[in-house]
């Protein structure tokens, strides 16, 4: 593959990175609005009637008992804490993603900075509290900051 087309090739990733990136901002705003507005409490009883047939036809349905397993998880106290992160990280996401469309310079460095800040906490969480959603989102974060610093440098190559 030519520089060109590797340049191509990691400018598309980037894109495509940060479609996703806002996407996940929006879904993590909508899951803040959800708790915020009591919807964790009722899950339990929500994904009973969603899957109520199914459950009826076949008990050991795997998608309907994945989906009571993960119902079951949600915290039943302290979920301003969960209001409040998933608020915090889906807007700072999407803040990030629309400076990075505007094209500001700054941008690089602010998502670099802002996302190895959650990856910090994310592990600090993770090793004190445990579960798997945190090194999903680390994870995400991490190679969100690899694509972000290969497109940066990529940029500054081209030159103003």
């Amino acid at each position: 593959m030519t520089q060109h087309g590797s340049k191509s090739l990691n400018h598309r990733l980037f894109a495509v990175t940060l479609f996703a990136k806002a996407a996940l901002g929006v879904l993590q705003l909508a899951t803040a609005a959800a708790i915020f507005a009591g919807v964790a409490a009722h899950l339990p009883a929500l994904v009973q009637w969603l899957f109520r047939a199914e459950l009826a036809e076949d008990p050991s349905d795997f998608l309907a008992t994945r989906a009571f397993s993960l119902a079951g998880l949600i915290p039943k106290s302290d979920l301003a804490f969960y209001t409040t992160y998933f608020l915090a990280h889906g807007g700072l996401h999407i803040a990030i993603v629309v400076a990075l469309l505007y094209g500001a310079p700054w941008a690089y460095r602010a998502t670099v900075f802002v996302l190895w800040a959650f990856v910090i906490y994310q592990l600090f969480e993770w090793l004190t509290v445990g579960g798997v959603a945190l090194l999903v989102l680390t994870a995400i974060d991490l190679t969100v900051i690899f694509i972000t610093v290969r497109e940066q440098h990529s940029r500054s190559q081209l030159g103003p």
